[in-house]
């Protein structure tokens, strides 16, 4: 049997190793949580939802994206926003092409007027408003106390 002596290589000091450590830390926080570094290529966007008395309100933060290259459609009482964009031109093979596509999908309470639903899409918000059904809306009903 051979003995050899011990003798720490470079890569594995600590003092010589501590941009590539913070580098390999990077990259297993980013294969963990890929959404929190670059949403859009993941296809996350942040949702918010508010209900009142007489609608749901559904805001969607789409910055980049123009309202062509958005839908909305609602099946089911699932709401899916998607949007696709193409970036480059296609006449020149040289020039950087990008392609971008996004959905998101929000349940919905049973109780929507579908027929009646109104969007906007303003500096970079998608704006969603479902009103409820007359019948849904909450309604005063006095009560007589003897």
């Amino acid at each position: 049997m051979n003995l050899l002596r011990y003798s720490p290589s470079r890569s594995y000091l600590p003092s010589f190793n501590h941009g590539s450590l913070l580098d390999e830390l990077d990259r297993l926080f980013d294969a963990g949580f890929p959404s929190f570094r670059e949403p859009a290529r993941f296809g996350t966007f942040p949702v918010d939802v508010y209900h009142d008395q007489n609608s749901v309100t559904v805001r969607a933060e789409l910055p980049g994206f123009r309202k062509e290259d958005l839908q909305a459609n609602v099946a089911d009482d699932v709401l899916t926003i998607s949007g696709h964009v193409r970036t480059g031109n296609d006449q020149d093979q040289n020039a950087p092409k990008t392609e971008t596509s996004i959905e998101r999908s929000v349940a919905l309470p049973e109780n929507l007027d579908y027929q009646k639903i109104a969007a906007a899409y303003e500096n970079g918000v998608l704006t969603i408003t479902l009103p409820k059904r007359e019948e849904a809306k909450p309604a005063a009903i006095a009560i007589e106390v003897k």
